[in-house]
């Protein structure tokens, strides 16, 4: 039987250098996720203001200068709406792709002076983390989910705005300890919503988000493969509830026992109160 531990940060306790992932906000009005513990961690993504994000970290007892890094995985706005203030805020490197280092910096982005690190190479080291990328399929130049190994070894993935799962996405994160894997959106919902055609074929396409039922049918094969803490993120505010991810995401998982066999949460768009501990 395998331990799984949650801790809620609103609360008073407190469980020191331990891994964790904080999934600080997450869905599509804005992303960013504090991976390490209240020593040292790094961000991804900065979708949110630089007060925002360094509000949540100071609620978690996080002090900014933890942070030893800012992990980019794409340019659109609910990523890095953020990061020009935070970078100069923070005095950190900023880490993506190459492509999207050169759009960020090319369109006023990134604070001037910023250290920005290309990641296409390979594994990056920030701080005592290590951390590779992997491509996935989404409507921009350049995008990616990263894979972070944590001081004492243990591995957390971040995967979301793909329309797929690829093969090398699904090498990427299974066995991991801990995963934030999207689950944007409920077909019927964004079917049958408000929004234009164009943008309900973009969502639902191969380069577009991934929808309750395709993160779904992931799950047994990645906690049979050893990934057995669970985050469901990046959801719609629109075409999307927590509750509706949720269950659609326990059916999959069928006679598996929630809490033993594996943990699962949905991260809500902000002020998230747990994390996962592992």
């Amino acid at each position: 039987m395998m331990q799984l531990l949650i801790i809620s940060t609103a609360g008073s306790e407190r469980i020191i250098d331990m891994a964790r992932m904080y999934p600080l906000f997450s869905s599509s009005k804005g992303n960013c996720t504090y991976l390490g513990d209240q020593n040292s961690g790094i961000l991804i993504d900065a979708g949110v203001s630089c007060k925002q994000i360094c509000l949540s970290l100071e609620d978690r007892d996080i002090p900014l200068d933890a942070v030893r890094a800012i992990f980019i995985t794409h340019i659109h706005s609910d990523h890095i709406s953020g990061l020009r203030v935070l970078s100069k805020k923070l005095g950190v490197p900023v880490y993506a792709q190459k492509k999207n280092l050169e759009i960020l910096a090319d369109r006023g982005f990134i604070a001037p002076g910023a250290e920005l690190m290309a990641i296409d190479g390979g594994t990056a080291v920030a701080g005592d983390f290590a951390v590779s990328h992997f491509v996935t399929s989404h409507d921009v130049p350049a995008s990616c989910g990263y894979r972070v190994e944590y001081p004492d070894g243990k591995t957390a993935a971040l995967c979301t705005d793909l329309g797929f799962v690829s093969d090398e996405v699904r090498a990427a994160v299974t066995g991991v300890d801990a995963l934030l894997i999207e689950s944007n959106y409920d077909p019927d919902m964004l079917e049958f919503g408000p929004y234009p055609r164009e943008l309900k074929n973009r969502i639902a396409s191969r380069v577009g988000h991934l929808s309750n039922k395709d993160c779904a049918a992931e799950l047994m094969g990645l906690v049979e493969g050893g990934t057995c803490r669970l985050i469901l993120g990046h959801l719609s505010q629109e075409n999307n509830t927590s509750q509706t991810a949720e269950s659609c995401a326990v059916a999959a998982l069928g006679d598996l026992r929630r809490g033993i066999d594996y943990q699962l949460i949905v991260a809500r768009p902000s002020q998230n109160e747990e994390a996962l501990i592992f």
